[in-house]
């Protein structure tokens, strides 16, 4: 009986102790020692959280560029010159209106221009025009006529006549308008008004004579229609018209022979 007791104590003491001697491993305790000091395994990454501290790292970094960037564009502005400080570009040398500018554009009026009627024909070139009630001899800018005889000339210079009567014919009575031009006084020495007389027909009057071949192209003077007069004096000649022609047979640039 004792021993049954003994070995029933036994027994059931081993059933008492058999826990403290034979623990089982605890879950928990596993878990834990495996992610803080247990080898690497797949399932450890797996479950390992990303780390953000790179994030961070490139964010601190941006941040600090877009610093920079905003002290640079401050520091420029507060050390750019200010409207004083930048240098006057030199004004551009001024052209003359003969050789640069286009021909074909209209000139700014330096003078007033004045509508009128021409009341005497003296000359291929010279007229007299009433402008508002007064008369005013003018001198037709871009041309030089032959001279006719006079007090001042005994002899009349070849194809007087026939400018005169040119003129004449196509000026007298007409309403025309006077044109200044920028690069010569509104008037002569002598007090001749300088203009261009322009008809009613919108027809300049110095065109139409140096077209006919009864005047000379003015170069004298360098007005702004120069080289369109030039070259209408050139066709003229070429083709014989006028002065150029029997029986004056002038030559452009020389003085012109006698005549009438």
């Amino acid at each position: 009986m004792t021993g049954e007791d003994g070995g029933m104590g036994n027994h059931g003491a081993g059933r008492a102790t058999g826990p403290a001697t034979a623990p089982r491993p605890a879950v928990g305790t596993q878990h834990i020692a495996t992610h803080h000091g247990g080898p690497p395994t797949g399932a450890h990454h797996a479950v390992r959280p990303r780390r953000r501290r790179p994030r961070l790292t490139v964010l601190l970094a941006v941040l600090a560029g877009v610093v920079l960037l905003v002290l640079g564009v401050l520091a420029g502005r507060m050390t750019a010159p200010g409207p004083t400080e930048v240098p006057a570009a030199a004004p551009a040398a001024s052209a003359s209106p003969v050789s640069d500018a286009p021909v074909s554009a209209t000139p700014a009026a330096t003078h007033p221009t004045s509508l009128g009627e021409v009341v005497r024909v003296d000359s291929g070139d010279e007229i007299v025009v009433r402008v508002d009630g007064q008369e005013q001899t003018v001198s037709v800018l871009g041309i030089t006529a032959p001279r006719l005889a006079g007090p001042q000339r005994i002899t009349a210079e070849c194809g007087a006549k026939a400018a005169l009567t040119f003129a004449d014919d196509r000026l007298s009575g007409q309403t025309v308008t006077l044109v200044p031009d920028p690069t010569v006084p509104e008037t002569d020495d002598q007090g001749r008004r300088l203009a261009y007389v322009v008809l009613a027909s919108q027809l300049n009057y110095t065109d139409a004579a140096l077209q006919a071949g009864v005047v000379q192209a003015d170069t004298t003077r360098k007005l702004w229609y120069a080289p369109v007069f030039a070259r209408e004096q050139s066709e003229a000649a070429a083709a014989d018209r006028g002065l150029w022609g029997p029986p004056c047979g002038a030559t452009p640039g020389q003085p012109l022979p006698a005549g009438s």
